[in-house]
């Protein structure tokens, strides 16, 4: 498949920053920070079926989602990780990074609560919203930078 222009992924920039990329993925700091160091997973070439990836992109993907779990486990301390390939806004494959917690963490000044840890993630009513460029360069720094400490 092609690129298309509306496609949040086919962009050469994205609204956040950047954390990691490989020949085949980028590793992108989520716009919606409801769970400290949310991430996502994107995979470079416009795709809609992640059944379709190829071995060499399962391959990759798999060294991506090792090396930002391993930074945001070192940055923050979450208790766990969820992974969704959920794609019902945004149809490119990409794949969510989800640390959860079991006792808040604050950064930034923001103080971050998982609710509803251990139940299910549930994506929040405000999921479209973007935290603070304070919060989003202070979650880029730590996971970039691999230790902030719980916080």
């Amino acid at each position: 498949m092609s690129r298309t222009a509306d496609c949040f992924a086919c962009r050469t920039e994205f609204a956040t920053p950047v954390l990691h990329e490989s020949t085949r993925w980028r590793t992108v700091v989520n716009r919606n920070q409801d769970l400290l160091g949310k991430t996502f997973i994107v995979l470079r070439r416009h795709e809609e079926e992640v059944a379709r990836l190829t071995e060499g992109e399962w391959s990759e993907l798999l060294a991506e989602v090792r090396w930002v779990t391993d930074r945001v486990r070192a940055a923050f301390e979450p208790d766990h990780f969820n992974y969704a390939f959920l794609m019902n806004v945004d149809r490119h494959v990409h794949l969510h990074v989800i640390p959860r917690y079991v006792e808040s963490r604050t950064v930034a000044g923001v103080e971050f609560v998982d609710a509803d840890y251990p139940s299910a993630y549930r994506v929040p009513p405000a999921s479209t919203e973007t935290a603070p460029p304070s919060v989003i360069a202070a979650v880029h720094d730590a996971i970039a930078g691999g230790s902030a400490g719980r916080g």
